[in-house]
């Protein structure tokens, strides 16, 4: 009889850590949108502050209800739907109210309307997955109780060649923000296809986290590649600017802890922390690439330079760092004020490119050498210089903004109950059995990007489908024919051979 303990059964008794998560997490949204409460209160009888009220309200007062409907127990909470829900309370309602309480943003008339804006995409979003729901709980159990030399392998050759990729990214100056717009245009043939090859760089680390986390595995090459490519993707993340690029591999991690452990890690509530550390450190390294330390950022030399300004800039005076990088922490993540500044324009509409949404399925699959005159989805730099800022910027344009600018209200009425409807056949279908290591890989590569409030439907839909063609055909050569997506109790703990 195996030695290796049923992870389910194992985990079983610390499930009860999971609801208390979800419990801190209501408690921490809802406390900001309660101070706002009081100060609308106390404001007098201001129509701007009760409506913004009003509708902010009605939205955490239904986005709790959907989580109770849906159910925020055992490893629901690591569901798209509910994922989405709790970074949409946080995004929409309790980061402008906290800039709204502490003096940093005013409420308009604008902001009302955004507002309720969100409150409708978000209603018809709710919808679309409540008439759906079959299938709201995430399963693991591992086909092998073991890690095959094979996949040690493959982690190994995914983390040589995505660390090259990376390397060749920055020595080309086209490591995100470290491109300008000249190296944008004339890299456009290729970049996408450099960037996927980068990919694998953070995909070897999710998958030494599977069997890191998943299996207890101790073979000293995964513990390799997962402490390797862990460390290499944080360099590699804060080197190219994006504050996302950082962030994401962090929570990959949590999302595997918690889907293989069923409970959430604690460094998890740690995560808020982190992000008001790295957005001085963004912001600083960004005002001195803008500032002349582009061209010569992908030498040594050059790096260096920028780095030992970038923490010079940064030590001046940490105090006051440390509050700016919180300041822009709430103001960069409150993707309502985005949606706000796009209901501003005096021609929202006039914003939409050659993208067309309806083949939005179709571009991934036509490569730019084939197709010269292919759409640049970069809806996010024209907002950003609609806005009157620079053009090496990409502001978030989100889901619910861009259906607002392609077809008005009811665009976004629309649009969101046919996105909630599609997370909810995604989950549907993953909950319908335990997923092995192979399907939990999928899973979690493309819940990430499901993730992403910051995107517009276009370049949304595309990613997931180039991403997910991606990770049908990668998962296939990292596990081979023998690992099926779905396990069994019965399959459990298969024999080595």
């Amino acid at each position: 009889m195996s030695e290796f303990v049923h992870i389910p059964a194992r985990f079983a008794t610390e499930r009860q850590g999971t609801r208390g998560g979800a419990a801190f997490l209501l408690l921490a949204i809802g406390v900001p949108w309660g101070i706002w409460n009081i100060i609308t209160l106390l404001g007098g009888d201001d129509p701007l502050l009760i409506g913004f009220n009003a509708a902010a309200g009605w939205f955490v007062v239904l986005a709790v209800t959907f989580l109770g409907l849906y159910g925020v127990r055992d490893l629901a909470w690591c569901s798209a739907p509910v994922l989405l829900t709790l970074e949409a309370v946080l995004e929409l309602v309790t980061l402008p109210c906290w800039r709204f309480a502490i003096g940093e943003d005013q409420v308009d008339s604008f902001y009302v309307r955004a507002m309720i804006l969100a409150l409708i995409g978000f209603i018809a979003f709710w919808s679309g997955s409540l008439i759906l729901l079959r299938g709201t709980k995430i399963r693991f159990v591992p086909q092998r109780n073991y890690t095959s030399r094979r996949l040690a392998a493959v982690s190994l050759g995914m983390l040589v060649i995505g660390s090259i990729a990376k390397i060749a990214l920055w020595k080309l100056g086209l490591l995100s923000y470290l491109a300008d717009q000249s190296a944008r245009d004339t890299s456009l043939p290729y970049v996408g296809w450099l960037n996927s090859v980068a990919n694998l760089l953070p995909a070897s680390m999710a998958l030494a986290a599977i069997e890191r986390y998943g299996k207890r595995s101790k073979d000293p090459l995964i513990n390799f590649v997962f402490w390797s490519s862990l460390i290499l993707s944080l360099v590699a993340g804060a080197l190219s600017g994006m504050k996302g690029a950082f962030i994401m591999p962090l929570l990959v991690l949590i999302l595997v802890y918690g889907v293989t452990q069923s409970r959430i890690h604690r460094a998890a509530f740690v995560l808020p922390l982190l992000i008001a550390v790295i957005y001085p450190f963004n912001t600083a390294y960004r005002n001195n690439l803008n500032g002349g330390y582009r061209s010569q950022a992908n030498t040594i030399g050059g790096l260096e330079a920028v780095l030992s300004k970038t923490f010079s800039d940064m030590a001046t005076s940490p105090l006051v760092q440390a509050q700016n990088g919180a300041d822009q922490s709430a103001g960069r993540l409150s993707n309502l004020a985005f949606v706000r500044d796009i209901i501003s324009l005096p021609a929202p509409s006039l914003l939409n490119g050659d993208e067309n949404l309806w083949l939005a399925p179709v571009y991934p699959f036509i490569p730019r050498f084939l197709w010269p005159g292919k759409p640049v989805f970069d809806k996010g730099t024209r907002l950003s210089v609609a806005l009157g800022r620079p053009d090496t910027t990409s502001s978030a344009v989100t889901p619910i903004g861009d259906l607002y600018m392609l077809n008005g209200i009811s665009g976004v009425a629309i649009g969101m109950f046919i996105y909630g409807a599609c997370f909810q056949l995604y989950m549907n279908f993953a909950a319908r059995r335990p997923l092995s290591e192979k399907g939990l890989l999928i899973y979690l590569t493309l819940l990430v990007p499901m993730m992403n409030f910051e995107n517009y439907m276009v370049a949304q839909i595309s990613a997931l489908i180039q991403g997910a063609l991606g990770i049908l055909v990668a998962s296939y050569l990292i596990y081979g024919p023998s690992v099926p997506l779905f396990t069994s109790e019965s399959q459990h703990g298969a024999s080595r051979k």
